[in-house]
C-alpha cells in the first residue's frame, strides 16, 4: 500500500511536468521539450522524466546539443527542489554535467535526478541520463546544488 506522501508526490510532480509540457500560456524551452512523467519515489527523493529527442535540439554534429542535455538535468533536479522545499523559489547554484555516448534524433530518453542532501537552503542532486532504444545506456551523468528561498513562493505548482 502506497503511504500518503508517495502519493502526493506523484500527483504533484504528474501535475506541474503536465502544467509545463502542455499548459503553458507561452513557449519556453521546458514546453518546447515535452517531458513526460516517468516515476517517482518519495523515500528516495527521486524522479524520473522521458523525452523524445528532436531534430531542433541537435547541434551541428547531429547529436542533441549540450545545452539542451544540461537543461534536461536542471529541470529535472529544479522540479524536486520545489517538490521538496514546500513551494519555495529555488534557483541553481552548481550544475556539472558529463557526457558520455552521443544521443541522436529520435532517441527516447529518461533523466533520473535523485536528491542526495535536502537542508534548509541547499539541497544536492545527482542524475543520469539513459537511452531507452539501446538498452539503457548510458549517455550522461550529472550533479547539482539548489538554493531554496524560503521567504519567496513560485505559482509552478
Amino acid at each position: 500500500m502506497e503511504n500518503n506522501e508517495q502519493i502526493l508526490m506523484e500527483k504533484t510532480i504528474k501535475d506541474v511536468i503536465d502544467k509545463i509540457s502542455n499548459s503553458s500560456p507561452y513557449e519556453r524551452i521546458e514546453k518546447m521539450m515535452k517531458p513526460r512523467f516517468k516515476s517517482c519515489n518519495f523515500e528516495q527523493k527521486s524522479l524520473t522524466v522521458e523525452y523524445d529527442i528532436a531534430s531542433w535540439e541537435l547541434n551541428p554534429q547531429g547529436v542533441a546539443h549540450g545545452g539542451i542535455i544540461t537543461t534536461i538535468f536542471d529541470n529535472s533536479f529544479g522540479v524536486l527542489t520545489h517538490y521538496f522545499a514546500d513551494k519555495a523559489f529555488v534557483t541553481t547554484v552548481e550544475l556539472g554535467v558529463h557526457f558520455h555516448k552521443p544521443i541522436f534524433e529520435n532517441d527516447k530518453i529518461e533523466v533520473t535526478a535523485k536528491a542526495t542532501h535536502i537542508g534548509r537552503t541547499l539541497a544536492g542532486y545527482t542524475g543520469e541520463i539513459r537511452v531507452l532504444n539501446r538498452n539503457m545506456e548510458l549517455s550522461a551523468t550529472a550533479s547539482s546544488t539548489f538554493m531554496i528561498l524560503k521567504e519567496k513562493k513560485t505559482n509552478i505548482f
